[in-house]
C-alpha cells in the first residue's frame, strides 16, 4: 500500500485528536468524529443556511426554486452530525448549485435499525411534500450519503417514490466483511474489520433488511453514482453492489479513486482528491437535476 503524503497528513491529524478525557466510550467516539471536521478545509460562505427540525438546509443562491439533494452523513451509524459534515456540504451546495438538505437522524446503539433509516425516509418525504414551502422542485430531488450514510441513502432511494438518483460515497453494503478488500485492509486505515463487525451488530443486530446486499427488487431503484476508494476495506462490496444494480438494469456510474482511503470525501482541506470527489459529485448532480 503506497500511502500518499497528503493521505499521511490526514492520518497524522486523525491520530492527534485526543478525546481521552471523555469517559463514556460512545460520547468519546462521537466527539472524536466531529473533531475531524477541519480536515475538510475552511468553512465556505453559502448564500443561506437554515436549521429546520432535524435538518440543515444549504441554499446556494436566491433562485426561487431549485433542485435538492437530501444528504445522510456517515459515521458508522453511531456517530456523525450536522456539524461533522457541514464543511463538505457547504462546498457541495456551492459547486452543484442545488439545495442540500442535511439530515440529523437518530444513532445506534441507542436507536438501532430501523430508527435512523425511518428518520431518513421521513425527512426525504418531508422535503418532497413541502417542496413549495422550501423553494424546491419536487420532481428534481436526489439522495446522497457517505459510508453508513450511503447505506441509508440507497435504502431511502428504494423506499421513497420520486427520487431521481442516488449518490453513494464509500457505501457499506455487506455485513459479512469477507471480500478481498477486507482481507487486505482488515486493520485499516481508518476502519478495521473488528470495529465494523461491532458497528453492524449494534446497528442491525443481524437483521438482513438493513444491508443493501440483501435487497430485492433493485430494478425499482433510481440511477446511481457510486464512489469507491482503492484503499478502503469497503471497496469490493461497493463494486459488487454496483454490479448487482446493473444486473437489475439500473444505470450506474462508478468511479474508483486510486490510493484513496475511506472517508476522503471529508478530507478535502488536506487531500486534493477530497475536493475532486466533491466536484465530481456536483457534476453528476448538475447532469441529473439541472441539465
Amino acid at each position: 500500500m503506497d500511502i500518499l503524503p497528503q493521505v499521511q497528513e490526514a492520518l497524522t491529524f486523525i491520530k492527534s485528536v485526543d478525546v481521552s478525557h471523555i469517559k463514556d466510550p460512545m460520547q468519546a467516539r462521537r466527539t472524536f468524529y466531529d473533531r475531524l471536521a477541519p480536515l475538510a478545509g475552511a468553512e465556505e460562505a453559502v448564500f443561506s443556511i437554515e436549521n429546520r427540525a432535524n435538518t440543515r438546509i444549504y441554499r446556494p443562491s436566491n433562485q426561487a426554486v431549485l433542485p435538492a439533494v437530501v444528504y445522510f452523513h456517515g459515521g458508522g451509524f453511531n456517530s456523525g452530525s450536522l456539524a461533522s459534515h457541514d464543511r463538505p456540504l457547504r462546498q457541495l451546495a456551492n459547486l452543484s448549485g442545488v439545495i442540500i438538505v442535511s439530515v440529523d437522524y437518530r444513532l445506534a446503539p441507542e436507536y438501532p435499525f430501523p430508527h435512523g433509516l425511518n428518520d431518513c425516509i421521513d425527512a426525504t418525504k418531508w422535503v418532497i411534500e413541502n417542496a413549495a414551502l422550501l423553494g424546491i422542485d419536487p420532481h428534481r430531488v436526489a439522495v446522497a450519503g457517505d459510508s453508513a450514510g450511503a447505506t441509508l441513502a440507497t435504502a431511502v432511494a428504494g423506499s421513497v417514490a420520486g427520487v431521481v438518483c442516488q449518490i453513494l460515497v464509500n457505501p457499506a453494503t455487506d455485513p459479512a466483511l469477507t471480500t478481498p478488500s477486507w482481507q487486505e485492509f482488515a486493520n485499516g486505515p481508518i476502519i478495521t474489520r473488528e470495529r465494523l463487525r461491532k458497528i453492524w451488530a449494534d446497528y442491525a443486530g443481524g437483521n438482513t433488511q438493513a444491508a443493501p446486499v440483501y435487497y430485492e427488487h433493485l430494478s425499482r431503484m433510481p440511477d446511481a453514482f457510486i464512489i469507491i476508494a482503492e484503499y478502503d476495506p469497503l471497496r469490493d462490496e461497493g463494486i459488487a453492489y454496483a454490479k448487482k444494480l446493473r444486473e437489475a438494469h439500473v444505470q450506474v456510474t462508478e468511479k474508483v479513486y486510486p490510493k484513496m482511503i475511506h472517508g476522503f470525501f471529508q478530507m478535502g482541506g488536506v487531500i486534493p482528491e477530497g475536493r475532486q470527489v466533491i466536484a465530481d459529485v456536483a457534476g453528476y448532480i448538475r447532469y441529473k437535476l439541472i441539465n
